[in-house]
């Protein structure tokens, strides 16, 4: 009997104990590899993504085909380590959509910060509220590259008039 039987076991064990926080970030890309990576020890790979890339935020941004460039990462698990931002981004604008009253700037900004999240190109977002300060919508109408977009004030208009 191995050291590694029951490894798996063990980790999701932990996770559902304690959650993340008192994982390191090979831990976290480990136990995330796991899904994507049968029958196969995941600290290698996990070790050698941070190694390419330096940290666990540069690894969920970084390209498919630059995560596909390390040792063991095929094209699905690579999508699925970009999955995990997009799916992040969707779950905190759901959570914060659920509070549609937006009366000060402050609460202007915790709202949008959720559609940025993981983005690492220049995104514009125009956000319509009533009188009331009711959001109206919240639409995206401008996307970049990593320091600039352009921005069509008859986007803008056409956007706002047609909520």
């Amino acid at each position: 009997m191995s050291v590694h039987d029951g490894h798996r076991k063990r980790m999701r064990q932990r996770f559902l104990a304690e959650g993340l926080d008192q994982f390191t970030d090979v831990q976290i890309l480990e136990i995330l590899l796991f899904y994507c990576i049968a029958r196969q020890d995941t600290n290698p790979i996990a070790h050698e993504l941070l190694n390419h890339f330096g940290s666990l935020s540069q690894v969920l941004e970084a390209p498919v085909e630059e995560l596909c460039k390390v040792d063991g990462i095929g094209e699905n698990t690579a999508v699925f380590l970009k999955l995990i931002t997009q799916v992040g981004r969707c779950y905190l604008t759901d959570r914060a959509s659920k509070s549609r009253i937006l009366p000060t700037l402050d609460s202007c900004a915790k709202y949008l910060q959720t559609f940025f999240f993981g983005r690492n190109v220049e995104t514009v977002y125009l956000l319509c509220l009533d009188a009331k300060c009711k959001m109206l919508c919240c639409k995206k109408i401008s996307e970049g590259d990593v320091n600039s977009t352009t921005l069509s004030v008859r986007k803008i208009v056409e956007t706002a008039l047609s909520t």
